[in-house]
């Protein structure tokens, strides 16, 4: 019986309640050691009945450092349908539960896995998974269950963890229960039944010192002796409390037979449970299994089923820990190593490694190199932060000094890439210490400067990379040609191409072998490097003459490159298809660190090409991967993106505010590119508003080597130039519009061309030329549309500039031609301040009552965007899912809504809908 805790019982009838009529969610309960989460969590599970499937996992202490080891616990019971699977998701799974030998293994492709397959589970009846002590559930397996947890919709599928108080946030922003001590009433009430011959003194005495906590009220009482109980002896200083239960604890094992507690300290040692284990290891002591019974009937332990087999349940962790506390130390060793005896090498080599590794108390390079091949195995599973508390515990029981700076330096890159800045630079720090290799300090280096490149100064990073370059590169070119690379990267971000010049000159210089693994990389980050040479006005240093040959296939990594270096020469299509191959390529092998950078170059191109639905609905998916997997320069990247799509559609505020942060961010580590795309997106926003004196008054136009970067210069031009030409400052922007013209007439494009002719025509001296370049600029505008490169937001505001051009002319029949093309292009689009602009011309040339035509995708949201891009590709809803990351559940919902918001009734009807027509054609 549960004693003062309904509210939080009608908290979790609810959510099971709610499961049953189909509404997904989940809570978090927490509370401090013996608040009596467990029993809610029993509670949650016979609330459902028959209705409802229960799925049991927990966190378990010593395992937090096994990668999806309570993942695994978890889905046990589903595994059969992992074959069911589309094959990316059924690899990774796979490979993250050790079934089959894998690379790197992508976590979120790992939740897709787990949402299908409890997806796929809920078809039968609604799914509760209910995870104890979650705070040592280990990382992988915790952020899978948040990205489960994130993307419920439409399944029918409850979450329910409970979480020890104290602990850091486990599930940020989500709905929480906390349990403090129960009210007097109910703590009076619940002594009254455990212990009815306390006095009514003792009773508050128990109830003031212990808070009122449920485990306290319970135990501590057996602690007192019969005359303290009734009152006759007094209760001299303070009661233990809650963190001195342990000492109750052990004051009953004491009391067990010799053999007993040696059984109960596998037990406890083995902190999996597993009963076959424990016994295997009592039978290689000389125990006898039936040795167990006596703690069974003293109620400190009991066997419970579980997936993975029986598991021996201790009544409460406190008296797990007072068993192994209790022991000798010798004791304790003896334990790990009957119980590393007993383990298979081949089934469980990672578990059997740390328990080999409590057995010794200095070095043992046998046990350190068990440790070594352990963190390699959670490198390839996607548990770096396992990985990297392997290879330290690893080092520490090495005794060669030069093999532990080594694995120092292994797991400091494995903590960097876990997400762990501030610990990997610890281990650098000791790696360094131990050690004068060269070669080792400079991938010690390489580790520095990536944290300081994601959070520190970037002429910081600069040194880090370039330090003993030559020498480097003499020892070990590969080594240098990914220390290079990252230079070069890391000037392109900063703008500073001095930076970028000396790591190329570098770069020159180095020989990799025909089937070096890093030649592609470094050929794309030449070619880029001598396109943004060109685009400066630069001349190119040129390809070395080995690598002349282009390789067959691209990485997402170098087709992202190569979609920028197509966009400094105006490629747009050529960039499109680059980016967009990149992001499916990533998507079907499920290499989402790489598909948030894919789909920034995506969006990225898309909003330069007009796409602007689909690059808000790149950009807003960008971003939340981006938040997820803590990729703060990508970040500021899809706010700087998605504030200047708000620039277009009139959202001054929401503009400003996402402009904000990004350039909050982006100013202070110096990411060019985010800057030049943020105060642009501000640029804009101004000028779509008729302030063009503000939008001059801007960074972007009064700081030019800070506001500027190659790739985004050219393309804040025309905006400048419309701003200069509104407030006659014209002179000011003539050397913008030189650079401009060289640009657009070296790429051939006509889209770029036209642009150019329109900036011309604002800065035209006489009204013969003026009106002479328009149509050239809109002759050009079609001929680029009928080439394949429609551009309807340029074509739209020459038109604009046009028409009212025109209508200052006095010549409004011949305005509104041009005007009303734009107005409704700039209706299609959405882009209000714009059309505004546009219909107050229009009524000014005598044109009234003009009917706004909005556009179909206008009431989808940026994810059903998506889902209906994929849809009309042909793709089916677990296809759809695999991409998106949504199970296939929720696709179908998103699609449902989308008929209704269309008023259509099937994909082939979706299908016919002319949503991808440019505007305006």
């Amino acid at each position: 019986m549960l004693f003062g805790r309904s509210r939080e019982l009608q908290r979790i009838d609810r959510l099971v309640a709610d499961l049953v009529d189909g509404v997904p969610g989940h809570l978090v309960i927490r509370g401090e050691v013996g608040s009596g989460k467990s029993v809610l969590l029993d509670h949650a599970a016979g609330c459902g009945g028959d209705d409802v499937q229960v799925l049991r996992g927990y966190g378990v202490q010593s395992e937090a450092e096994l990668p999806f080891a309570g993942l695994y616990q978890l889905l046990r019971p589903l595994l059969d349908r992992v074959d069911d699977l589309p094959e990316p998701q059924a690899l990774a799974l796979r490979g993250a539960f050790g079934v089959i030998p894998s690379g790197e293994v992508d976590r979120m492709l790992v939740g897709l896995g787990a949402l299908t397959l409890f997806s796929e589970a809920v078809e039968e009846r609604p799914l509760l998974c209910l995870i104890d002590d979650a705070q040592w559930l280990d990382e992988p397996s915790a952020d899978t269950l948040r990205f489960v947890a994130g993307r419920l919709v439409a399944e029918r599928i409850g979450l329910l963890f409970a979480v020890r108080d104290q602990e850091t946030v486990w599930f940020p922003a989500a709905p929480e229960v906390r349990l403090a001590g129960l009210d007097s009433a109910a703590a009076t009430a619940l002594l009254a039944q455990r212990h009815p011959d306390l006095t009514g003194d003792v009773i508050r005495r128990v109830i003031e010192e212990t808070s009122a906590n449920p485990l306290a009220l319970t135990e501590i009482p057996g602690a007192l002796s019969p005359a303290q109980r009734a009152g006759i002896e007094p209760l001299a200083g303070p009661l233990p409390l809650p963190e001195r239960l342990q000492a109750i604890y052990q004051g009953q094992l004491h009391k067990l037979p010799e053999s007993t507690r040696a059984i109960l300290l596998l037990s406890a040692a083995e902190e999996s449970c597993n009963l076959a284990v424990v016994l295997r290891a009592a039978r290689r002591c000389g125990l006898d299994p039936a040795s167990l019974q006596p703690a069974e009937a003293a109620g400190l332990v009991r066997t419970e089923d579980a997936v993975s087999g029986r598991r021996i349940v201790f009544r409460h962790p406190l008296l797990r820990a007072a068993v192994y506390n209790a022991a000798r130390v010798s004791e304790r060793i003896d334990a790990h190593r009957r119980l590393a005896g007993v383990l298979d090498p081949e089934l469980e080599p990672d578990r059997r490694a740390w328990h080999l590794a409590a057995t010794v108390t200095g070095p043992d390079e046998r046990i350190a190199a068990e440790l070594d091949r352990c963190a390699q195995r959670a490198l390839q599973r996607g548990g770096p932060g396992t990985a990297s508390t392997a290879f330290e515990k690893a080092a520490w029981l090495t005794e060669s000094t030069s093999e532990r700076a080594s694995r120092l330096s292994a797991a400091a890159q494995a903590a960097n890439l876990a997400g762990q800045p501030g610990r990997a630079e610890r281990l650098v720090v000791q790696s360094d210490r131990l050690s004068t290799d060269p070669l080792l300090r400079a991938r010690n280096r390489r580790v520095s400067a990536s944290i300081s490149f994601d959070s520190g100064s970037s002429l910081t990073t600069h040194t880090l990379l370039l330090t003993d370059i030559g020498e480097i590169a003499a020892a070990d070119p590969e080594l240098a040609a990914l220390l290079l690379v990252d230079a070069v990267r890391n000037a392109w971000f900063a703008n500073d191409r001095g930076w970028s010049r000396e790591a190329i000159r570098e770069l020159h210089t180095l020989h990799l072998p025909a089937g070096s693994p890093t030649r592609p990389a470094v050929r794309v980050v030449l070619e880029l490097s001598d396109r943004l040479e060109v685009l400066t006005g630069a001349e190119p240093l040129g390809l070395p003459a080995s690598y002349d040959a282009a390789a067959e296939s691209r990485s997402p990594a170098e087709l992202v490159l190569q979609a920028a270096a197509d966009l400094s020469l105006a490629d747009d299509d050529a960039a499109l298809v680059a980016a967009e191959t990149a992001v499916r390529v990533c998507r079907t092998t499920g290499q989402l660190g790489l598909l948030v950078l894919s789909l920034q170059i995506l969006a990225t191109v898309e909003l330069l090409t007009g796409r602007y639905r689909y690059a808000r609905a790149n950009a807003t998916e960008g971003l939340e991967l981006s938040t997820v997997l803590g990729q703060q320069n990508r970040t500021c990247h899809f706010e700087a993106l998605l504030a200047w799509l708000e620039a277009v559609t009139g959202d001054a505020e929401r503009c400003r505010h996402l402009a904000t942060q990004a350039l909050g961010h982006a100013e202070v580590h110096r990411v060019a590119p985010v800057v030049a795309i943020g105060r642009w997106a501000l640029c804009l926003c101004d000028l779509g508003r008729g302030r063009p004196e503000e939008a001059l008054e801007l960074p972007i136009f009064q700081e030019t080597r800070t506001a500027e970067h190659p790739l985004i210069s050219v393309r804040q031009t025309p905006d400048l130039i419309e701003a200069a030409a509104r407030t006659d400052r014209r002179e000011d922007v003539l050397d913008r519009l030189a650079r401009l013209s060289a640009w657009a007439t070296d790429s051939g494009r006509r889209a770029a061309r036209a642009v150019e002719l329109r900036c011309r025509a604002l800065l035209a001296d006489d009204d013969t030329t003026t009106g002479k370049l328009y149509q050239q600029a809109l002759e050009m505008h079609d001929a680029a549309t009928r080439g394949g490169q429609p551009r309807p937001f340029d074509r739209a505001r020459t038109q604009l500039l046009y028409g009212e051009w025109l209508r200052r002319q006095r010549r409004p029949a011949e305005a509104r031609i041009p005007l009303r093309a734009a107005a409704n292009t700039f209706d299609q689009l959405g882009a209000m301040p714009w059309s505004d602009r546009a219909a107050s011309e229009l009524r000014a040339a005598g044109v009234t009552g003009r009917t706004l035509r909005a556009p179909l995708l206008d009431s989808l949201t940026p994810q059903e965007v998506q889902v209906v891009r994929l849809a009309r590709q042909g793709a089916n809803n677990r296809e759809i899912g695999a991409q998106l990351f949504l199970s296939p559940r929720t696709v179908a919902y998103h699609l449902q809504k989308v008929y209704r918001k269309l008023s259509i009734r099937s994909r082939i009807e979706l299908t016919h809908l002319p949503l991808d027509t440019p505007p305006g054609d």
